[in-house]
């Protein structure tokens, strides 16, 4: 399918409008549209997504601003109608090669009626069109629409266009202002890797855990006294009372001591002996970590599981500490005394049960992890895309 998505500026113009614009854009390109964008001011921000730039659509340019000020004064005039005048021949030209124009906030908002008059007629001529509203300056007090008629194009419905309205109080207004019900309520939604700068890679590695499962992360190498034995036995026991976990091990294998790869291959047979492989993953076996990787694993991470038998220090207290993780780890020196306030601290001799059954009242009590999980199920972008945008796009003849 071919798609228009257009606004008065794009990116790089910093705006939760233009945010969700370049969003959508990826998204629609990732699966499989072609996609491009019009707009008054913006640049490329995807090789995979051309932006075109039109002076007549940027509520800046002088030619804007001379027919606004005559619309504002109530008597639309020569630059208004000169004005219309292209826009609907640009129009004509530009989307005849589309399925779907996808116009954001043009239609409720009135920083360039013109363009608003030559996107509902171009809408009443193909039946195409879909306003992405996000704000309606109609019933909004903070914008004084003038009487005029020539504001009614951001009063009235248009009945050859789509609406789709970004949450449920913004429909409520739409009701109230167009006498009817929008076409669809879709939200925004949070692109995590994006918004958190996570690569590609871990965004992989995680996506079927990162919205149901709790996220361990241990940062270690493979050696036999970072007891990682007893986090594969620990990840065991949340699976069975019915958590569902993912355990990331970041660490390669310790290239001064020869004995780490043995221990790997004894780790690999436990996790097999235990039936957790699905719920471990051996990050450095998949990529290697630099900084860049690390960073996102800690992004990704609902704790850090650290059950050491011996430290000399302990850094990743500090690094979890930094990204304000919580911590279960081992009740040793000098973990204790470094651990960030609230840790969890279990002894060795515990059984792996016990300590379970901690991590799981621990993170059953945790409001913050709660909402982090709630968010990224109701309002992951790719989920959102798929569930609701892409079967919107496609229901429409």
């Amino acid at each position: 399918m071919k798609i228009a998505i257009v606004h008065y500026t794009s990116w790089p113009v910093v705006g939760g409008v233009e945010t969700v614009i370049r969003q959508h854009a990826q998204l629609m390109s990732r699966h499989r549209h072609e996609v491009s964008i019009l707009c008054g001011q913006g640049t490329g921000f995807d090789k995979q997504v051309p932006t075109v730039a039109l002076p007549e659509l940027d509520s800046g340019d002088s030619l804007v601003t001379a027919a606004q000020q005559e619309a504002y004064q109530g008597h639309p005039r020569q630059a208004y109608f000169s004005l219309l005048k292209a826009l609907q021949k640009l129009f004509a030209q530009f989307f005849i090669k589309f399925d779907r124009v996808i116009v954001h906030n043009m239609f409720t908002m009135p920083f360039n009626l013109a363009a608003t008059q030559a996107l509902g007629a171009f809408a009443d001529q193909s039946g195409k069109v879909i306003a992405w509203t996000h704000d309606l300056a109609a019933v909004n007090p903070f914008y004084k629409i003038p009487a005029d008629r020539t504001f009614d194009l951001i009063r009235n419905r248009n009945q050859r266009v789509k609406y789709v309205i970004i949450s449920e109080s913004r429909a409520a207004e739409f009701k109230k202002l167009m006498g009817g019900e929008a076409d669809a309520i879709i939200p925004n939604g949070l692109d995590f890797p994006f918004a958190c700068a996570i690569t590609s890679e871990v965004a992989k590695l995680v996506q079927n855990a990162l919205d149901a499962s709790i996220i361990l992360l241990y940062p270690t190498r493979i050696l036999e006294r970072k007891n990682i034995a007893f986090a594969l036995r620990i990840v065991q026991a949340l699976r069975d009372i019915g958590v569902r976990v993912l355990l990331l091990i970041s660490g390669a294998l310790d290239p001064h001591n020869r004995s780490s790869a043995e221990y790997f291959v004894r780790l690999k047979q436990l996790a097999a002996e235990l039936q957790v492989q699905a719920s471990v993953a051996w990050v450095n076996e998949l990529f290697f970590v630099d900084e860049p990787q690390l960073h996102s694993l800690y992004m990704v991470a609902d704790a850090i599981l650290f059950p050491s038998s011996q430290e000399g220090f302990g850094l990743p207290m500090l690094e979890a500490a930094a990204y304000r993780l919580p911590v279960f780890c081992s009740n040793i020196e000098p973990l204790r005394s470094i651990a960030p306030s609230g840790t969890l601290l279990f002894d060795l001799t515990d059984t792996p049960r016990n300590i379970a059954e901690k991590i799981r009242k621990t993170v059953e009590n945790d409001d913050t992890f709660k909402s982090r999980k709630r968010l990224l199920r109701n309002y992951s972008a790719e989920r959102l895309y798929l569930n609701k945008i892409e079967p919107f796009l496609q229901d429409q003849p």
